[in-house]
């Protein structure tokens, strides 16, 4: 899977490379749906602040939501808070880009036996290295195909290595 990934993201910055150049807003926000593997589904919302053409850094948050099916239900909810680096390789209409963001992960889960509530809570290191690719539409707005990463939240002190993708929209603000 990591293979594959990869060589999509070459294939679009090769893409990429055959654009023009475009202008620079000084923030991009993104807010858009996000899967983290199995029934694991969520939002993701990210606010870029661009140093330059090629360089931002990025702040980005996530949530995922998901319940396990046993002898009882258990309901489980993840929220990441992530920050980090991200290079874009701005052409006319296209923006792919890659990132690696670091930060924590809060983890819960509960369930409901003989009509008492159970829960437990962990916090812990996360990190997200990948990329995606986002079109712009007009000076303002951007579509954000897609976004995919290798996404490893360390839950109650073990390390999860999951895929996370996400698409939605993007707003431009401002200009450089």
């Amino acid at each position: 899977m990591l293979k594959r990934a990869l060589c999509s993201m070459c294939l679009v910055f090769l893409i990429s490379a055959l654009a023009m150049s475009q202008e620079l807003p000084k923030a991009e926000v993104f807010g858009g749906y996000s899967w983290s593997g199995g029934n694991f589904h969520g939002w993701n919302a990210a606010l870029t602040g661009n140093i330059n053409k090629r360089f931002g850094i990025v702040a980005d948050f996530s949530g995922h939501y998901g319940s396990e099916l046993g002898l009882v239900r258990v309901d489980q909810h993840a929220h990441s808070f992530l920050f980090g680096p991200r290079v874009s390789f701005r052409g006319k209409r296209l923006t792919p880009f890659v990132y690696g963001l670091f930060g924590a992960t809060r983890f819960a889960e509960s369930a409901v036996i003989s009509g008492q509530r159970l829960s437990a809570v962990s916090n812990g290191f996360s990190l997200a290295i990948g990329g995606g690719l986002d079109i712009q539409v007009n000076d303002r707005i951007a579509i954000r195909v897609f976004q995919l990463d290798y996404f490893r939240p360390i839950v109650n002190d073990e390390p999860n290595n999951r895929g996370r993708l996400a698409f939605g929209v993007v707003l431009r603000l401002g200009k450089k």
